[in-house]
């Protein structure tokens, strides 16, 4: 995993996140491991209260991923 940014204000946190990762083991959106290497991008935003997470929404691209895996969507 390599954070490419995080921005903070108020309570709110913004992160962006790569991971890069070998699709191996179990089925991935319903497509059999392939031994392919991807790399997911992650955009989160957080909130903070108390020093905890109270909220998180999550978003990423699907459709890259599957790109990756090499299956037309």
């Amino acid at each position: 995993m390599s954070l490419k940014a995080m921005v903070a204000e108020g309570d709110q946190v913004a992160v962006y996140l790569v991971f890069e990762g070998t699709h191996t083991g179990g089925d991935f959106f319903d497509i059999p491991a392939s031994g392919k290497t991807i790399n997911i991008s992650l955009m989160m935003l957080l909130r903070i209260a108390d020093g905890k997470i109270i909220e998180k929404r999550a978003h990423f691209d699907r459709y890259d991923i599957l790109q990756q895996l090499g299956v037309n969507a």
